[in-house]
C-alpha cells in the first residue's frame, strides 16, 4: 500500500507503518496470547487494512494465529456469527483428524517455502449452531497463508524434489510425512486470513425456500399453499415488503405480492409511520399484530392503518424476517375474521419465519451479485460455448428438489476434447526487469552521492563519508546485476540513515537545499524511489499485453462460428491462452476432425497475425521488446473437469495432468545439443510428439 499509486493510500499506508514500527514486537512475533490485549490498538488498525469498512457486514471474515484458532480480529459478520451462536467459539475442521491436519501443515510448508506445486482440493467444513433460530449452520472454510512465514529449525529436513514426489505416491504413510516434517522442525510466524462461506442454505431442504429460489413463476403461489396449510384455513392471505434503507417496498419478484402496499407503492418509516408503530417495527423489530382492522384504524390513524382500511382483511400480522442480525423485511398475512390472526398465530408463523429469512436473504444475494458480478466477469462468468451444459445440470438440480430429493449440483466434465494452446512470451521478461530496476537504483545512489559528496567538503563529517562508500559498495553490487534483497537494503538505507540527514543538510546551506529539492523532484511521488526505467518497461509489457489480449479476444469471436469451443486466456508476460475443442462442448453441432484442423489452422494464422500486430506496435514502446511465440500441439484427446471451488476448468485425471506439466514447461525447453530455447523472438516454435502431426502443420506453412 506504501507503494500504492493513490497518494491518499501511499500516506495512509506510510503514516501507518510509522506508526506500529513504535511496537517492534509485532514484527518480531510472539507467543503470549495475553499480549494481544496490550497492544489491541495497533493490531486494529493493521488489521482494518485487510477489511475494509464497507465488506465488514457482508464478509466472515477473521486473522487466526497458527495453531491457536482463537481470532485475533474478525469480521462485523463474523462476530454476529459467533453472538448468535452463545457459545465460548473455537474454530475446528469438521471431519479431520490430527494427521489430516498435520499433512494440510506440511502443504503449506511444501507450497510456500519450497515452491512444489501442490493443491488442497478437500473442503475444509465447520459446523456453527445459531441459537436464536435453532439452526445448525456450516461454512466453508478457506485459509490464505500470505501473511504466514515459515521457518526451519535445525531439525528440519530439506525437501528434494524427489522427496516431493515420494511424498505424493505416499499421501496415506502418515509416518513418512513425520520422517521428512519431524514433530517442532518448522515454525509458522504469522497470521492466517480466515473467510466463511455460509453453505447452509445450499443444504437447505425446505420446501418453500426451493420455491421461492428456484421457480419464480409460481413459488410464491406454493408458499401461500403451505402457509393455508399451516393454519388450517384456506381464507388466509399472504404477502411480502422488503426493507431498504428505512423504507418499506414491494418485493420486485413474479407473483410475490404485499397486502397493503402496490407494485409502485412504498412508505418511508420516518416520515410516514407513527413513532410507536415506527420502533415496534423496526427498533424492536417486534411483529405488528392487528386482530381486528376496524378497531386499529380508529384509534390509530397511521398510513399503514389507513392502508388496511382500504382492503377486505379484518385481521393483519406484519412479522419481521431476521437474518443474523440483518432487518430484511416482512412476511404480511391477513384474514378476512376478526380474530382470525392473533398474538397465538405467532406461534405457528414462527416456525417458518427463519426458513423465510433464509430465501429472502439469498434473494437479496442474488441482486447484489448482479451487480459485483460486472466487476469480477473475467474469474466467474462461464463461457458462452458451455453454458447450454450448466444450464443443464442446474435444471437436473431443481427438478429433484421438487421430488423431494437432496440434491447436490454434480461435477461438469466434458470428455473427449482436443487441446490447443499458445503463447505469446516477451523474452527475458524477469531479467530485463531487474536490469530497469537496477539502472534506477543506480541514478538514484548518483544523485544521493552528489549531495553527500558536497556535504562532506563543506563539513568534513566523517558520517558522510562512510554513507558514501556504503552506497559506492551497493552501486558496485547492482553494476554486477540485481540480486535478491538488494533493492531493498538500498531502500532501507536510504529511508533510515540518509533522507534523516537530508532534512538536516536543507537548514545549513543553500546548494544543499537546491540539489536535495531536485533530487525529490525525480522521485515517484507514490514509491518514494527513482522509477523512470521501469515505468518505461511497465508500461511497454502493460501496453502490449492489452493489445495483443484485445486482438485475440476479436478474433476468437469469429472463430466461434467454425464450431463451438471453450477458450480462456490469460495476461502475465505476455499473452497465452487455452483452447478446448470436441463433440461434448459441442449441444447441436456435429463434431468432425476437419473442426480441429480448421481451428488448428486458423490458430497458426492468428499467431502470426499477432506477430505483425507486435511488430507494429513496436514503434509505441518506450522500451525496445522482444516476444518469442510457442504453438503447443496435442494430439490425444483428453477431459477437461469444472472445479466448482475455483470456479475454473481444469485437466481430468493423473493420466491428461502431464499436458499440464509439458505446457508449463516447455517454453524453457532447450534444442538438443545446445543451450539455445526453442522459443526466439521473431519465429513461432510449433511443438509437437507425434509425426503426423508434423506433416499437418508443413501443409499450413
Amino acid at each position: 500500500m506504501k507503494t500504492d499509486k493513490d497518494p491518499a493510500v501511499a500516506i495512509y499506508a506510510k503514516t501507518l507503518l510509522q506508526e506500529v514500527e513504535q511496537f517492534p514486537i509485532l514484527k518480531e512475533g510472539f507467543e503470549d496470547l495475553t499480549l494481544i490485549k496490550k497492544y489491541r490498538e495497533p493490531i486494529d488498525k493493521l488489521s482494518r487494512v485487510l477489511f475494509p469498512d464497507s465488506l465488514l457486514s457482508n464478509e466472515i471474515k477473521a486473522l487466526i494465529p497458527p495453531f491457536m484458532f482463537e481470532p485475533i480480529y474478525s469480521s462485523t459478520r463474523f462476530d454476529s456469527i459467533i453472538k448468535t451462536s452463545d457459545f465460548d467459539f473455537s474454530l475446528y475442521l469438521k471431519d479431520t483428524s490430527a494427521d489430516q491436519f498435520y499433512q494440510q501443515s506440511c502443504y503449506f510448508i511444501l507450497a510456500d517455502y519450497f515452491g512444489y506445486p501442490i493443491r488442497i482440493n478437500r473442503p475444509m467444513l465447520i459446523e456453527v449452531e445459531n441459537k436464536e433460530q435453532e439452526v445448525m449452520r456450516t461454512y466453508r472454510m478457506t485459509i490464505n497463508g500470505d501473511l504466514i512465514e515459515h521457518i526451519p529449525t535445525d531439525k528440519a529436513v530439506d525437501i528434494t524434489r524427489k522427496d516431493f514426489e515420494e511424498l505424493l505416491d505416499n499421501y496415506n504413510d502418515i509416518e513418512l510425512w513425520k520422517k521428512k516434517f519431524p514433530p517442532n522442525s518448522w515454525i509458522m510466524r504469522g497470521v492466517f486470513i480466515v473467510n466463511l462461506v455460509d453453505v447452509t442454505i445450499d443444504q437447505s431442504l425446505s420446501t418453500i425456500t426451493s420455491n421461492l429460489l428456484n421457480r419464480p413463476s409460481d413459488s410464491f403461489e406454493n408458499i401461500k399453499k403451505g402457509l393455508r396449510s399451516l393454519f388450517n384455513n384456506n381464507c388466509i392471505e399472504t404477502g411480502m415488503v422488503t426493507f431498504q434503507e428505512n423504507e418499506l417496498m414491494p418485493v420486485h419478484k413474479n407473483d410475490v405480492e404485499s397486502i397493503i402496499l402496490d407494485k409502485n407503492c412504498s412508505l418511508d418509516c420516518k416520515d410516514h409511520v407513527s413513532s410507536e408503530t415506527f420502533k415496534k417495527l423496526i427498533e424492536k423489530r417486534h411483529p405488528l399484530v392487528v386482530s381486528d382492522v376496524d378497531l386499529y384504524t380508529k384509534n390509530n390513524p397511521t398510513p399503514i392503518s389507513m392502508l388496511l382500511k382500504k382492503t377486505p382483511w379484518k385481521s393483519y400480522i406484519m412479522a419481521p424476517l431476521i437474518h443474523e442480525d440483518e432487518l430484511l423485511g416482512f412476511m404480511e398475512l391477513a384474514s378476512k375474521k376478526k380474530y382470525e390472526l392473533n398474538s397465538l398465530s405467532l406461534k405457528k408463523l414462527n416456525q417458518i419465519l427463519p426458513v423465510l429469512a433464509l430465501a429472502t436473504k439469498r434473494y437479496k444475494t442474488e441482486a447484489q451479485n448482479k451487480i459485483e458480478a460486472i466487476i469480477q466477469q473475467e474469474c466467474t462468468t462461464v463461457h458462452h460455448s458451455v453454458k447450454w451444459r450448466f444450464e443443464q445440470e442446474a435444471q437436473k438440480f431443481i427438478t429433484k428438489q421438487y421430488e423431494g430429493e437432496d440434491p447436490v449440483f454434480s461435477d461438469i466434465i466434458f470428455p473427449e476434447v482436443y487441446p490447443l494452446y499458445g503463447q505469446l512470451d516477451i523474452k527475458n521478461s524477469s531479467n530485463r526487469r531487474n536490469e530497469a530496476v537496477a539502472k534506477d537504483l543506480i541514478k538514484q545512489i548518483n544523485g544521493v552521492k552528489q549531495i553527500l559528496t558536497l556535504a562532506f567538503q563543506l563539513t568534513n563529517m566523517p558520517a558522510y563519508e562512510e554513507l558514501l562508500f556504503r552506497l559506492e559498495t551497493y552501486k558496485a553490487e547492482l553494476e554486477d546485476g540485481l540480486t535478491a534483497g538488494s533493492g531493498h537494503k538500498i531502500v532501507e538505507l536510504l529511508k533510515s540513515e540518509v533522507y534523516p540527514v537530508f532534512s538536516h543538510l536543507q537548514q545549513i546551506d543553500t546548494e544543499l537545499n537546491k540539489l536535495i529539492v531536485n533530487y525529490n523532484s525525480k522521485l515517484d511521488p507514490n514509491l518514494n524511489t527513482l522509477y523512470e526505467e521501469r515505468r518505461k518497461f511497465d508500461d511497454s509489457v502493460n501496453l502490449i499485453n492489452q493489445k495483443l489480449a484485445s486482438y485475440l479476444d476479436n478474433k476468437q469471436l469469429e472463430a466461434q462460428k467454425m464450431f463451438p469451443h471453450y477458450f480462456e486466456r490469460y495476461k502475465t508476460d505476455g499473452v497465452e491462452y487455452n483452447i478446448y475443442i470436441g463433440q461434448s462442448i459441442s449441444k447441436e453441432k456435429q463434431f468432425d476432425p476437419i473442426h480441429l484442423r480448421d481451428l488448428r489452422l486458423w490458430q497458426l494464422m492468428v499467431m502470426v497475425e499477432m506477430e505483425n500486430e507486435f511488430a507494429s506496435l513496436q514503434q509505441e514502446l518506450e522500451l525496445p521488446v522482444e516476444i518469442a511465440s510457442l504453438i503447443l500441439v496435442y494430439n490425444t484427446s483428453l477431459s477437461i473437469h469444472f472445479r466448482m471451488d475455483e470456479k475454473r476448468f481444469d485437466v481430468e485425471g493423473a493420466y491428461n495432468a502431464r499436458y499440464e506439466i509439458i505446457k508449463k514447461r516447455i517454453d524453457k525447453a532447450h534444442i538438443k545439443g545446445t543451450k539455445e530455447r526453442i522459443t526466439r523472438p521473431g519465429s513461432i516454435a510449433i511443438v509437437y510428439s507425434q509425426e503426423e502431426d508434423a506433416i499437418e502443420y508443413k501443409k499450413y506453412l
